[in-house]
This record gives C-alpha cells, sequence and structure tokens, in this order.
C-alpha cells in the first residue's frame, strides 16, 4: 500500500471517531426534541418548555406564578402512556443509534489495523466497506424512525396525560433538537469516509491497469 493510501484511510479513522463523539453526544443528551406549550384556557399568561432525549428529560411550566420544572421520564411515559410515543419506532431507534455507534468504532478499528498492515490494500477494502457501510445504514435508520416517531406523534403532543388534564398543549409547536442533528452529522462523516474509501480504491485499480499496460508493453519489446 502506498504511503497516499495508508493516509486516506488514516483519515477514515478521523471520520469514524467523530462519527462515534456525535452519536455518542446524541445518546447522552437530551434534545431530541424541544416544544413550547401553552394553557387553552389561558395561553397569554402560561408558557412552557419541554425538552427530552430517548431516555429523559425535562420540562419547565408556568402558569403566571412562576416557573416550575420536572423531570420527563420517556421509560416511564412509554410504559404507562403507549399514545406518548411508539414503542417499537423508539426501540428501533435505540438499536440502531448504539448499533450505528457499534460499527463506526469496528470501522475505526479496522482502519487502523488496514494502515499498519503491509498487505495490498484491496485485501482489506471490502472489510472496510462493510462496517462503513453498516454504520452509515444504521444511523440512516435512526434518522427515518425518529422522523416517522416525529411526524406521527410527538409534533402533535410532548406533554404527559396530566399536563394535558390540565389544559396545557404542544400542537404544532415542537421541533427537532439538535442530540438529533448529531446523528445527521454522524451519518455525513461515514459518508464522507465511505467516499475517501472509494478513491483509494480507484486509485488502486488505475495502478493494476498501469501495471498490466507495463508487463504487456516489456513483454512486447522482449518478443521484439
Amino acid at each position: 500500500m502506498s504511503l497516499m493510501k495508508r493516509g486516506m484511510i488514516f483519515i477514515t479513522f478521523f471520520g469514524s471517531c467523530l462519527a462515534m463523539a456525535l452519536t455518542i453526544v446524541s445518546l447522552g443528551t437530551k434534545f431530541w426534541i424541544t416544544s413550547r406549550a401553552k394553557r387553552t384556557s389561558n395561553p397569554l399568561e402560561s408558557d412552557g418548555v419541554i425538552n427530552f432525549g430517548l431516555f429523559d428529560g425535562k420540562k419547565e411550566l408556568n402558569v403566571a406564578y412562576g416557573w416550575r420544572t420536572y423531570d420527563v421520564d420517556v421509560l416511564h411515559l412509554l410504559k404507562y402512556e403507549p399514545e406518548f410515543m411508539s414503542y417499537g419506532i423508539w426501540l428501533g431507534t435505540v438499536v440502531a443509534v448504539c448499533g450505528s455507534l457499534v460499527f463506526s468504532a469496528l470501522a475505526a478499528v479496522f482502519a487502523i489495523v488496514t494502515v499498519s498492515r503491509r498487505s495490498k490494500y484491496t485485501k482489506g477494502s471490502v472489510k472496510l466497506y462493510l462496517w462503513n457501510f453498516l454504520a452509515l445504514l444504521a444511523q440512516i435508520a435512526a434518522i427515518i424512525l425518529w422522523l416517522v416517531q416525529f411526524y406521527l406523534k410527538l409534533q402533535y403532543n410532548v406533554l404527559s396525560r396530566e399536563d394535558k388534564d390540565n389544559m396545557w398543549s404542544s400542537d404544532g409547536m415542537a421541533e427537532l433538537g439538535y442530540s438529533f442533528w448529531c446523528v445527521t452529522g454522524a451519518a455525513a462523516a461515514i459518508l464522507c469516509n465511505i467516499f475517501i474509501i472509494c478513491i483509494a480504491n480507484s486509485d488502486d485499480d488505475i495502478e493494476q491497469v498501469i501495471s498490466v499496460v507495463e508487463e504487456k508493453t516489456n513483454g512486447a519489446i522482449m518478443l521484439y
């Protein structure tokens, strides 16, 4: 493997690390959804701010008597208030995000292994493609699943039954938060990795063609 190819593959290690960092941020932060809220009985005198991630979050509600902060337990709501979110879609999102983290880690490790070996790059290209492709596929799955969750459920309501009974509403006020966009950033990083691997692989193919042409030319000269 040439020095240039080693450098290109080594760059994919940093791309995988960036993807892992963004994925960890998305798992550890509580801003997959952000929303405002109002009481339908007195919308001008009330205000609310809600944000949560895949597992927990917080809400701040003000009914003209001052702000009060409450925890949001997503797992509790999924269990006891199934209308809040689709459990299957939520579980699929969690599995996809965790899967993307694992595949990105494998892509990073294999990039280092490929660079450190003296064997031809083409022997490792298939596995490099595999781990990066699986990481990208998992991230895309997480993005699609959360978008489906948002458009089916969360854009209409991010509040508990108790809040809705108290005339609170978040209908049309919810937005996708930065934790979600971290996953899209991770997907972009892995997509860049795949492009870099493609370029490195195409250079390898060009060198093989040049080598074959040179061998045929040398053979023709020897024949004469």
